[in-house]
């Protein structure tokens, strides 16, 4: 705590946690930074750490920290701060908006509804469920498959051909054989 090291060393440890912790973790961690700031009185370093935590946190699956910056602008900042947090924020979504990110999220949505929930209102039939398991399965392969690249055991062969020898190659009657002269 800044108490006990001073500000400079809490910043600076802040600084390398942010750094080194997975995404998820480095979020809460600007959060908790940018609140010291805040409480010092230090409110653009606070935004800028907002800034920085917004690359991190998905505004679909993260609803919480885009209340908290809003409310943030909202106590703190002016019209201008306030539309640049929410130019950022569905900068963030397009960036996030993308096939993975998208059926990631939504699974982790699901994820979070109680037992027995389908998050349609109705409720879902064990074969209905079946279908969508497996066309998401379909759909995380595609994800994960490198683009255009093609493997090379792929095919109907699948890379257990037995190899041509040499002997078997038809041969060419007007082939010279330079070897002899």
């Amino acid at each position: 705590s800044a108490s006990n090291f001073g500000i400079a060393s809490t910043r600076a440890i802040y600084e390398r946690a942010i750094v080194a912790l997975p995404q998820q973790e480095a979020c809460t961690m600007c959060i908790r930074f940018a609140d010291m700031e805040r409480r010092l009185g230090e409110i653009d370093r606070a935004r800028a750490l907002y800034g920085h935590a917004s690359q991190f946190c998905d505004p679909r699956t993260s609803p919480a920290f885009w209340r908290k910056w809003e409310a943030f602008e909202v106590q703190h900042g002016n019209e201008d701060t306030f539309k640049e947090m929410l130019r950022i924020k569905r900068s963030v979504q397009a960036q996030f908006n993308t096939d993975v990110s998208f059926i990631a999220s939504q699974a982790l949505a699901r994820s979070q509804l109680p037992q027995g929930a389908t998050g349609d209102g109705g409720e879902g039939g064990d074969e209905g469920e079946a279908a969508q398991a497996d066309a998401m399965k379909a759909l995380e392969r595609q994800a994960r498959a490198p683009m255009g690249f093609v493997a090379a055991s792929a095919g109907p062969e699948g890379g257990s051909r037995p190899a041509v020898a040499a002997e078997e190659a038809p041969a060419n009657p007007d082939a010279i054989d330079v070897d002899d002269v």
